[in-house]
C-alpha cells in the first residue's frame, strides 16, 4: 500500500512551486519563463510540478489567486479599525512592512513584469484587474464612502475616482522602489497621509496665527 500523502504535504509542495514561479516570473517575466525554469528553481522534476499544475497558465492563475487572497486579507484586517483615517493608515503600515521585507525586491519586480505583460496579454490583464486593481479600487472607494458618511471626507468627492487616486499613489511607490530601492519610504508615506488628512495644501489653514489665502 502506498503511503498516504497528507494535505499539509500537498499544500507545502504547491507553495514550493509557487514560490519558485514568483522568483522566475520576477526575474524573467511571464512570457520568457518556462515550466523547466520553474522546475529548476523549485528543485523538482517536471513530473512533480505537473502533478499540481498542468501548464504555465495554471501556475499564473494560481499566482493571481494567491495575490487576490493576500490583498483580501490585508483589506479585511485594516477594515477592523473604527476610524476611517486609521483604516488608511493601517493599509499603509502593512504595505510598507511588506516593502521592507527581505523578499520585497522579488515582489516588486513581479508586479512590474505583471503590468508590462498585461499590456500585450488580454487574459493576464483581466486576471490582474480582478485580483488586484479592481479589488483595491472597490475597497478604497468603500472606505472613502464610509468616511463621507461619518463626515470625515469631502462629501462631493467621487468615491471611485478617490479610490483610483489612492491606489495609484501606492502603485507609483512600488514602481519607484523597484527601480530605486533607496526611495524614502517614510517621506513618501507622510505625503500620502497628508493627502487624505487634508494637510497637503495650506489654503485656509492657520499659519503662525494667520489664515493662509490664495489668489
Amino acid at each position: 500500500m502506498a503511503p498516504k500523502v497528507t494535505q499539509e504535504h500537498l499544500d507545502a509542495r504547491k507553495g514550493q512551486i509557487l514560490e519558485a514561479a514568483f522568483v522566475c516570473f520576477s526575474r524573467q517575466g511571464f512570457h520568457q519563463t518556462t515550466i523547466q525554469d520553474i522546475c529548476k528553481e523549485a528543485n523538482l522534476s517536471p513530473g512533480a510540478v505537473y502533478r499540481y499544475f498542468t501548464s504555465k497558465d495554471e501556475i499564473i492563475d494560481a499566482v493571481c489567486e494567491f495575490c487576490r487572497g493576500s490583498n483580501l486579507a490585508i483589506i479585511t484586517e485594516a477594515r477592523g479599525k473604527v476610524d476611517t483615517i486609521d483604516i488608511l493608515d493601517e493599509l499603509l503600515r502593512q504595505g510598507v512592512e511588506e516593502m521592507q521585507a527581505p523578499e520585497a525586491s522579488i515582489s516588486l519586480s513581479l508586479n512590474v513584469q505583471w503590468w508590462a505583460e498585461a499590456l500585450r496579454n488580454p487574459d493576464l490583464k483581466d486576471m490582474l484587474r480582478d485580483s488586484s486593481i479592481d479589488m483595491w479600487v472597490e475597497a478604497l472607494a468603500g472606505i472613502v464612502r464610509q468616511g463621507q458618511e461619518r463626515g470625515e471626507f469631502n462629501p462631493d468627492l467621487d468615491v471611485e475616482s478617490a479610490g483610483r487616486v489612492l491606489i495609484s499613489m501606492w502603485f507609483g511607490l512600488m514602481l519607484q522602489r523597484a527601480m530605486d530601492p533607496d526611495v524614502d519610504l517614510e517621506g513618501y508615506v507622510n505625503v500620502v497621509k497628508s493627502v487624505y488628512n487634508g494637510t497637503f495644501g495650506i489654503r485656509g489653514q492657520e499659519i503662525d496665527g494667520a489664515t493662509a489665502t490664495a489668489d
